[in-house]
């Protein structure tokens, strides 16, 4: 069976922006306009074009904007990731465990996440992850149940798979 690796978008692929209130993620092109992280997008090129792993985008949108932030993230991915292809995009509802929305997760599931809270309903659904550091998280070690990695070259994603896997 091939090994999947679910890769989130915002605070991994694409920078994640605080927001004062939940009113400025409804405005038109908020999620289309996200600055990407080139070194993480780099990253999941080269292994997705590795061919040793099925690779998918998992993100969240609140329910309220489901639409049009699918929309935009659908833009958003054409632009930076047109490597992943439509049917390798998951969107599931923001507080949702990101299992849920994949159906049957084994142990040939990874998921590359920034949130702890995602890791860990993860891998008590019986997949692995990777906590993606991006420079605002991952300050008080609330997720101990994997690696964590700060992606500073495109092959730093590939090695923390082969040592996931390897272990």
């Amino acid at each position: 069976m091939k090994k999947r690796v679910f890769i989130d978008m915002d605070g991994v692929l694409c920078e994640y922006n605080r927001v004062k209130d939940l009113k400025e993620l409804e405005r038109k092109g908020y999620f289309r306009e996200l600055a990407p992280i080139s070194g993480n997008v780099e990253a999941v090129k080269k292994l997705a074009a590795s061919g040793e792993y099925d690779v998918y985008v998992l993100s969240a949108v609140i329910p309220g904007i489901r639409e049009e932030a699918t929309r935009e993230k659908n833009e958003w991915l054409n632009e930076h990731l047109p490597v992943i292809a439509p049917d390798h995009r998951i969107f599931t509802l923001c507080g949702q465990n990101k299992a849920d929305a994949v159906g049957q997760v084994s142990e040939n599931d990874v998921l590359c996440d920034d949130y702890s809270l995602n890791l860990r309903n993860w891998c008590t659904s019986g997949g692995k992850g990777i906590k993606i550091l991006n420079g605002i998280n991952g300050k008080n070690g609330t997720y101990a149940m994997g690696p964590r990695l700060m992606i500073s070259g495109e092959d730093d994603l590939i090695t923390a798979l082969h040592g996931l896997y390897s272990a």
